[in-house]
């Protein structure tokens, strides 16, 4: 390298040398001599040739990275993105090329083996021996099983409820038959020689057998979805689902067990490799025809949720909804991609189909796991009545976090059969990032099992009274006090965590402090409202439902905010009070009410008779079954209360019910009334005395 620079150097030179002077000639030509040796002998040393071609490389790719890149725009993009694909799927490197090739040594191979007629017996006979035995001992146990079966009254498909018995009955009745006599079958092969047959009979075996045990674990999966509004769709899937996902169990494990390093090194690595994938892509045609065949019944799984969650959580109930529409259209798309995936990685011996078959398979047994978690969480638990509600919202907890742990066992699975794992991320790249992500979900867990601590405390306090039922006070201030402290715990565990991630929090409660305090002084009506609110439902002088006078209104509280309270009154109108506008309260709902009577006398009744009249009509009352449970009291007549037009007022007054006094009160006129009626008196009248004096100055009789 340092040679070549030189050369060119010097051969510019030389034309003036040549042109000024003779002498200068050889002089010139000296060292170009020796330059030029020095490079001849460098070419031919071969060591020194190759470093020199190396080094003139790595200038050429240093000097085209130098070179900026020309801008390409949409059309260029795509037409590179197009260019990539022609030249990865043409040439002598496309997919079809390379599974041609494979084709054509797994033909050679299975050529190869080909063998005479005598040495194909023992194979044959090796292979059908082992199957026929294997098959004979399964029907044996499936006819002794059936039989106990029969002895003891047990059913042959899973019931309606199945508890955990019932399933692990079904699962052995499926399953413990094949098993046990392919591990009879295993003992007995050892009599026998080792041979292809022998390798080709175990694997077809254990491939049945995988199936099985597929099949059953996704059928216990699918009751433990059970329901309501669900026993028809499970109901299909318990009769027509099993044999075919016994397929596609087999198929799959057909095409791993002709990886085996045994099995390869005696069919030829490229006759084993195709016939693995051969049955791997069985595998996931018959899952897509499976997916196809039985859309609708697992859709009416996903979809047809509890009626408390339907009505509590409508956004998760309307996503769940349309995911149970369209599942399977991303569960075909997932087929799709594993075939395409196969195709294009020819001669990597379909890792890709095995793996997503393999994470099928711990997807199912997650779900059988949280299965039977959910279903262990309903259980009814045997506690003290004091401490139900901690120990239901603590067992929620608790069991939602085993939930939590079964989902990430699940995921680290699925990232180590994709050749990936988060715990190696937490300890090595990804160290400081998972730390800051642990405490921050530690935080996010703490938080959330404080709220859940507080607002049961709070609810319990609130809603306890001398008959142990909630009161309205509860309902008033409950929803006030649980948002005071929801936002608080957010707030608290927000800084926490940003804290813990390194952030420096100091500025942000600095200015959160300031922000506080110009709020409070630029919206002084608001902070009047939020105080005079806070004293006025921790004094409980009105609560929702309560029947009281505000501000001038009189109606029914409909709802309290910690700054205004909301009255319907008896024309329907809504009015919006602020608290800091309420001077008096009259509530007309506490403890009790008096329904207080005021009824003029007919002059024609004598007074004694009146009020003789007015208790039996109060008794009556209090022995009438619509109104005996409004009446706390009989009668209490309070006397004479004053004269109006000539006739006397009695008052009289009931102790009833809250809210219940004016009913009482229209209930009494009425019976008095058609007391009156049937006595043959009316109610009393206004009065008027005229007195006529005559000429004579005698007055006559007044009329």
């Amino acid at each position: 390298m340092t040679l070549l620079p030189m050369a060119p150097a010097q051969a510019v030179g030389l034309p003036s040398l040549l042109n000024s002077s003779a002498k200068a000639q050889p002089e010139a030509q000296e060292p170009l001599g020796q330059s030029l040796d020095e490079v001849i002998k460098s070419l031919e040393n071969d060591q020194q040739r190759s470093k020199l071609l190396a080094d003139l490389k790595k200038l050429r790719d240093a000097t085209k990275k130098a070179q900026p890149a020309t801008e390409e725009g949409v059309l260029g993009l795509i037409g590179g993105t197009l260019a990539s694909f022609e030249k990865q799927f043409s040439g002598a490197d496309s997919p079809i090329t390379r599974w041609s090739n494979e084709f054509d040594l797994a033909k050679d191979e299975l050529v190869a083996l080909a063998l005479p007629a005598n040495e194909w017996l023992p194979i044959v006979f090796a292979f059908a021996m082992i199957l026929m035995v294997w098959s004979l001992l399964a029907a044996a146990l499936i006819w002794v099983s059936h039989r106990v079966r029969m002895r003891f009254g047990l059913t042959e498909e899973l019931p309606q409820h199945p508890r955990a018995l019932d399933m692990l009955r079904f699962a052995l009745r499926k399953l413990g038959p094949w098993l046990i006599a392919l591990v009879i079958t295993v003992y007995m092969s050892y009599a026998l020689p080792s041979s292809l047959g022998k390798s080709l009979a175990m694997v077809l075996a254990y491939a049945l057998v995988v199936g099985t045990c597929f099949s059953a674990i996704c059928v216990i999966a699918f009751s433990l979805l059970d329901g309501p509004h669900r026993h028809r769709a499970l109901y299909i899937l318990r009769h027509q689902a099993f044999r075919p996902l016994w397929l596609i169990g087999s198929f799959a494990a057909f095409g791993e067990a002709l990886n085996d390093p045994r099995l390869v090194e005696s069919l030829g690595e490229h006759l084993a490799h195709t016939a693995a994938t051969v049955a791997n892509v069985l595998a996931a045609l018959s899952t897509g025809l499976f997916i196809l065949r039985f859309r609708r019944p697992i859709a009416h799984l996903i979809r047809n949720q509890p009626l408390s969650r339907r009505l509590t959580r409508r956004a998760l109930s309307d996503t769940i909804d349309i995911l149970g529409t369209f599942w399977y259209v991303p569960a075909l798309v997932l087929v799709a991609i594993s075939l395409f995936a196969t195709f294009v990685s020819a001669g990597d011996t379909s890792t890709a189909l095995r793996q997503s078959l393999i994470c099928t398979v711990l997807l199912v047994l997650c779900m059988v796991i949280n299965g039977l978690v959910r279903r262990h969480a309903l259980k009814p638990q045997r506690g003290l009545k004091r401490h139900a509600l901690y120990s239901e919202r603590l067992k929620s907890f608790f069991y939602t976090l085993a939930h939590l742990l079964v989902w990430l066992a699940f995921i680290e699975l699925g990232l180590r059969v994709w050749g990936m794992s988060l715990i190696r991320f937490t300890e090595g790249e990804g160290h400081e990032v998972s730390v800051k992500l642990f405490s921050l979900g530690g935080t996010l867990i703490f938080a959330w099992l404080i709220w859940i601590l507080s607002d049961t405390a709070v609810h319990h306090a609130l809603t306890r009274s001398r008959k142990g039922l909630a009161n309205a006070r509860a309902q008033t201030m409950m929803p006030l006090i649980r948002n005071v402290l929801f936002v608080a715990i957010f707030i608290i565990a927000l800084i926490v965590a940003l804290a813990n991630m390194g952030m420096n929090v100091t500025p942000l409660l600095a200015g959160a402090g300031v922000i506080g305090l110009a709020i409070g002084f630029g919206a002084q009506s608001l902070v009047a409202d939020l105080i005079t609110g806070l004293f006025i439902i921790i004094e409980d002088s009105l609560a929702i439902d309560d029947y009281v006078d505000v501000g001038g209104h009189l109606g029914t509280v409909e709802g309290l905010t910690i700054r205004t309270v909301r009255l319907r009154d008896i024309d329907g109108i809504v009015h919006t009070i602020p608290f800091s506008e309420i001077k008096s309260i009259k509530n007309y709902s506490r403890e009790f009410g008096y329904a207080i009577f005021r009824v003029a006398v007919p002059a024609s009744m004598d007074i004694d008779n009146a009020i003789k009249l007015m208790r039996e009509v109060g008794q009556k009352m209090r022995t009438d079954p619509l109104q005996r449970r409004n009446i706390w009291s009989p009668l209490e007549i309070q006397g004479v209360e004053s004269f109006e037009s000539g006739n006397a007022i009695l008052r009289a007054r009931f102790k009833t019910a809250p809210i219940k006094q004016w009913e009482v009160s229209r209930a009494f006129n009425l019976s008095l009334k058609r007391h009156l009626d049937e006595a043959g008196l009316d109610l009393a009248t206004p009065r008027m005395s005229v007195q006529v004096i005559t000429a004579g100055g005698s007055p006559e009789q007044p009329l």
